[in-house]
């Protein structure tokens, strides 16, 4: 087993500490801020208070899951440097446990209507949230696919 990190090896674990950071920067905006909830205004005019209610009620339960995927992939950042074969362990946990919460996510958006052109075009709100999903998922299918071909996953 090669002692030294591959190119490879450090953008990965750079492009997964990232995410890390910024799935920490979101909740601290959430819970601080406006900039992270959609203009309920928008979305029912005719009860946006319940509308929030419902809105911060499913996203208030993602926390702790996203505690666990940052854990996960810092485990996992950690012992690929290490080229420890543990990192396939870890990376592939916390990359199905992003892609199961992002596709809640997204499915909860598409449901509910916040995904329509009309609102996202009106909404930086929803836009960010659409920008997560979509780097979520990414991140979720390229980290799969790098860790399951990942020579330390036949060390």
């Amino acid at each position: 087993m090669s002692q030294t990190t591959t190119r490879g090896d450090r953008v990965h674990g750079a492009a997964m500490l990232i995410g890390v950071l910024l799935m920490c920067a979101y909740w601290i905006a959430f819970y601080l801020s406006d900039i992270t909830k959609p203009n309920v205004a928008i979305i029912d005019p005719s009860d946006p208070g319940a509308f929030l209610r419902v809105y911060m009620g499913f996203e208030s339960a993602f926390p702790l899951a996203d505690g666990f995927i940052a854990v996960t992939s810092a485990l996992a950042i950690f012992y690929l440097a290490a080229k420890d074969p543990k990192a396939v362990l870890f990376g592939l946990v916390g990359s199905g446990a992003l892609m199961f919460l992002a596709l809640i996510d997204i499915y909860f958006n598409v449901l509910n209507g916040l995904y329509r052109p009309s609102r996202l075009w009106a909404d930086a709100g929803l836009q960010m949230e659409m920008v997560i999903n979509v780097i979520c998922v990414s991140l979720a299918v390229v980290s799969v696919i790098r860790f399951w071909g990942h020579p330390l996953r036949r060390a």
